[in-house]
C-alpha cells in the first residue's frame, strides 16, 4: 500500500509542467486518496495503540462537561447536532448517553464522515455501545446539511484540511511545493502565484508558515445553516503566535505510533497535521456574516463549564481518571495547546464556556 501510494504521488508530480505539487495536494493525497490515504485505508489511528489522541478519547470527562454546553445551546437552538468528522465515534456515544441521562431531548445526531472505512468502524461502535432507540437518532450524511439547526462539532477538524507551505523572506513570499527525486520528496521553492483572502500579518526575519485555501469551502457550508452554533476545538493559535521567525520551519508535522515523524516518510502510513490559524477563521467569520461568541483555551473553556467527573470505584481508575484531565487541562498538553472557537448563525447567546478568560480580542 505504501508504495502503491507513493508511486501515484510521484506520478502526479512528474506529469507536472515544474515537477511539482503544492503540499495542499500532497497531504491531500497522503490522507485521502480514496485507495491507498491513511484516512481511507485503516481505522486503528487513534488512542495507545494507535497514531494520536483526541480529547474524546482521555476518558468522559471531555464530552461530559462539553453536554452541559449544548445544553445551554439547546436552549437557542433545535435539538441536533452535526459532527464533523467523528473519529472513533467515542465523543458520539459519550455526548449521546450524557444527554439521555440528563433528560435533554435530542432530535438526531448527524454525522458527516469521508472516510468508508471509518464510517463501518462507527457504525459498529454505535450499535454495539448505545440502546436501540438511541442509536436510531443516528444518520450519516455524505455533505453539509442545508438549512441545518441545532449544533455542530469540529473536533480536531481543521488541522486535518490539506494546507499550502509558504517561506517569508521579509517582503517576499515564496510557494514551498513538493518534488522527488530518485523516489524521495523533499521541498521546492517557486514563485506564489496564489493569491490569501485577506491581509496577512506577517512577522520580520524568515520563516515558514501554513495557509489552508479549504477553510473557506467549510465556511461556505456553514453559512447554508438556518441557526447553528459551531464549536471548533484544534491544536493552533492566533496569526501572531503563529507568523514570526520563532517557528522557522512552520507546524506542519507527521504523527505516526504517537511520535513525531518526518512529513515525507511512511506515505500512507501516519497523520500530517499543523496548527491552525484562528485569525482566519476569524476573518471568515466575519466575511460570511456569522458571529464569534468565544474563543478560548481547551483549559479555560472545560474549566468556566465546571469539570464534570465520572465515578469511578476502583484506585487505578481513578489514577487514569486523574492523568487523563491533567492531559486536557494542563497548559503543556491539550489544556493550553488546543483552542476553543464557538460561532454561529442567527444566535448571540452567552456561552458559559467563555464566561471567563475569553480571548476573542487577540484574533
Amino acid at each position: 500500500m505504501k508504495s502503491a501510494l507513493k508511486n501515484k504521488i510521484c506520478e502526479t508530480i512528474q506529469n507536472e509542467m515544474d515537477g511539482s505539487i503544492s503540499f495542499s495536494k500532497f497531504m491531500d493525497m497522503c490522507l485521502y486518496d480514496p485507495d491507498y490515504g491513511y484516512y481511507s485505508s485503516q481505522f486503528n489511528q487513534f488512542g495507545e495503540h494507535g497514531d494520536f489522541y483526541t480529547a474524546p478519547m482521555l476518558g468522559q470527562t471531555f464530552a461530559i462537561t462539553l453536554t452541559k454546553q449544548i445544553e445551554q445551546c439547546f436552549s437557542e437552538v433545535r435539538g441536533n447536532i452535526l459532527e464533523i468528522g467523528a473519529g472513533n465515534a467515542q465523543l458520539a456515544v459519550d455526548v449521546i448517553l450524557n444527554l439521555y441521562e440528563r433528560n435533554i431531548y435530542l432530535d438526531n445526531y448527524y454525522i458527516l464522515e469521508k472516510s468508508h472505512e471509518l464510517k463501518q468502524y462507527q457504525l459498529q461502535a454505535l450499535q454495539d455501545k448505545l440502546p436501540i432507540e438511541l442509536f436510531k437518532k443516528i444518520t450519516w450524511v455524505e455533505d453539509f446539511i442545508d438549512q441545518f439547526n441545532g449544533v455542530i462539532i469540529a473536533n480536531e477538524l481543521f488541522d486535518a484540511i490539506p494546507t499550502d507551505v509558504f517561506s517569508s523572506f521579509e517582503n517576499e513570499i515564496m510557494e514551498k511545493k513538493v518534488r522527488v527525486d530518485n523516489q524521495n520528496f523533499s521541498w521546492a521553492l517557486s514563485e506564489n502565484k496564489k493569491q490569501f483572502d485577506y491581509q496577512l500579518s506577517l512577522g520580520d526575519g524568515t520563516f515558514d508558515f501554513e495557509y489552508s485555501p479549504g477553510y473557506q469551502k467549510i465556511f461556505t457550508k456553514f453559512a447554508r445553516a438556518e441557526q447553528m452554533v459551531c464549536f471548533i476545538f484544534d491544536y493552533g493559535m492566533d496569526e501572531r503566535q503563529l507568523f514570526n521567525s520563532s517557528r522557522p520551519h512552520g507546524t506542519v508535522r507527521g504523527f505516526k505510533k504517537n511520535l513525531l515523524t518526518e512529513i515525507f516518510e511512511n506515505i500512507g502510513e501516519q497523520d500530517i497535521t499543523y496548527h491552525v490559524n484562528f485569525t482566519h477563521l476569524a476573518f471568515l467569520t466575519q466575511k460570511f456574516n456569522l458571529n464569534i461568541l468565544g474563543y478560548t483555551h481547551q483549559s479555560h473553556f472545560l474549566n468556566n463549564l465546571g469539570l464534570e467527573i465520572e465515578d469511578t470505584n476502583e484506585m487505578k481508575d481513578h489514577l487514569k481518571l486523574l492523568s487523563d484531565i491533567n492531559l486536557l487541562t494542563s497548559p503543556a498538553e491539550m489544556g493550553e495547546l488546543i483552542k476553543v472557537m464557538a460561532i454561529s448563525k442567527s444566535c448571540q447567546a452567552s456561552l458559559n464556556g467563555f464566561i471567563n478568560f475569553d480571548k476573542t480580542h487577540l484574533l
